[in-house]
């Protein structure tokens, strides 16, 4: 049953590959040479199959979509190029329960109207070259808002929840800061970020089993709680002075000492980094202990970071839907015969 459920995905995988076609489903199929038009054409809760290559979204996105990219990792896109939306995009508040996978946006993402939130938004698997606006304004007079945004094994800049609640972040490589967090879960992270306040404004906030690899400054959070985390250098807080709480920390790592590999610079994503935990690296309990092992040290037994949990981060960031990995044509036909060799990947559910 399941080769089944999976053979129009893969029909549409290499039809993308020869055509660059994007593909509107929901039962049955339509396909656009543009992302615009296939955007219009849709109806509210219908799929986006984007093929390869860089597509940009010329107005704001008001409906519930599923947007699927062929990922941005390069070892999975050789053959067809990641998929890549070339400018900003606003998703306004009628794109509740919207959801993102295997693509690359070059800008800025904006979710939510100023009178009316966006949520259950689901991001996978993507990257995000610009700001992260969870909410489109700042206010709190009604609250805090729940956004219920999840953001998972994604490779991303600033992120600004502006005040929204019940936002999980978990398995996440981030190279930018945390800007008004509320009542949010952060679970086996990586935070590379060289601003000066990787927490800005973040209160109430549960950080667990993350590792934080650079900067570690912090200006107007408090309350939060930290557990089994990385650190570094030295931890958030002072446990007799600080509001924050927690136990279970390792600090004092050294940034050079926390992943297997990096090139250049540690606050800057490369695909060539290794973001596993570099083995040997010790670094210092809270009691005071010294030479303490930074493996196995998470809540559930596996490291904190990326490459935790039992279903760790995935390198290649595969996309669930069929894709094209490899592409081989033969220069000429034999016998009238020209030989095509098309290798198609999808993640295991």
């Amino acid at each position: 049953m399941k080769k089944l459920y999976f053979l129009p995905f893969l029909f549409l995988a290499i039809a993308g590959f020869a055509q660059k076609q994007i593909v509107v489903q929901n039962g049955t199929a339509q396909t656009f040479s543009d992302l615009n038009a296939a955007i219009a054409a849709a109806s509210a809760g219908d799929t986006l199959y984007i093929p390869g290559g860089g597509f940009s979204v010329s107005a704001a996105v008001d409906k519930t979509l599923h947007w699927r990219g062929v990922g941005h990792y390069p070892d999975s896109t050789s053959a067809t190029g990641h998929t890549q939306i070339t400018n900003g995009v606003t998703f306004s508040g009628n794109c509740d329960n919207s959801t993102f996978e295997g693509i690359y946006f070059s800008g800025a993402l904006v979710f939510g109207s100023t009178d009316n939130e966006a949520t259950g938004i689901v991001m996978k698997h993507c990257r995000v070259l610009g700001n992260l606006s969870m909410r489109n304004n700042t206010s709190t007079s009604g609250g805090y808002p729940d956004l219920d945004f999840t953001l998972s094994e994604s490779v991303v800049q600033n992120i600004y929840a502006n005040y929204g609640t019940n936002i999980r972040v978990e398995k996440n490589l981030i190279f930018g800061g945390l800007i008004y967090f509320y009542q949010c879960y952060l679970n086996h992270n990586d935070f590379c970020s060289s601003t000066s306040y990787l927490l800005n404004g973040c209160n109430n906030c549960q950080f667990l089993n993350n590792v934080f690899a650079y900067s570690q400054g912090q200006t107007a959070s408090a309350n939060c709680n930290f557990q089994n985390n990385i650190f570094q250098g030295g931890m958030f807080y002072d446990p007799v002075t600080s509001t924050h709480t927690g136990s279970g920390n390792i600090h004092s790592v050294g940034w050079q000492n926390v992943f297997t590999t990096i090139t250049g610079n540690i606050y800057t994503f490369s695909y060539d980094n290794d973001y596993h935990l570099k083995t040997g690296t010790t670094g210092t309990a809270e009691d005071g202990t010294t030479g303490v092992a930074i493996f196995g040290t998470a809540t559930d037994g596996t490291n904190a970071g990326i490459y935790g949990t039992v279903l760790p981060y995935k390198e290649g960031a595969v996309p669930y839907a069929p894709h094209i990995r490899t592409a081989n044509v033969d220069n000429q036909a034999v016998s009238g015969n020209l030989g095509v060799q098309i290798t198609v990947a999808a993640q295991e559910r």
